[in-house]
């Protein structure tokens, strides 16, 4: 199932080739090296958590390096917010580093008033280095 207003580009995967798209019911992505970059982007609510979790559980696993492009995030509801902070679990429980690059306006809102911010690595200006 197709979710509007909501997509997911995976890059870097380092067991495939090309770069995809999903847009609510499928995952694909491209190999490049180094971490995987999954850039999300609309409105990141109950109708596209599943989509979102199952891109982040395929690829936060052990050693991984995982860098979630919230940029393109127009709006990120409690179900959203769940969906990255299990991603974040995940990812202290199997030696991952889950990132938060370039997180817009919508995903700090959330973050600081749900006063979960520190239990992520942040980039903010998407510069890969993090905090």
């Amino acid at each position: 199932m197709a979710v509007e207003g909501f997509s997911v580009e995976v890059d870097n995967d380092p067991d495939r080739g090309g770069a995809a798209a999903v847009s609510g019911d499928g995952k694909d992505g491209g190999k490049v090296g180094g971490a995987v970059t999954v850039t999300v982007a609309g409105d990141v609510d109950l109708a596209a958590a599943d989509t979102l979790w199952s891109v982040l559980d395929e690829y936060v696993r052990p050693g991984a390096q995982v860098v979630v492009d919230c940029s393109r995030v127009a709006f990120l509801d409690s179900m959203g917010l769940r969906t990255l902070i299990r991603a974040q679990h995940k990812a202290g429980a199997s030696d991952a580093r889950l990132t938060l690059a370039a997180p817009s306006e919508a995903v700090l809102r959330v973050l600081q008033l749900a006063g979960v911010a520190d239990l992520f690595v942040l980039d903010i200006n998407g510069s890969g280095s993090g905090r």
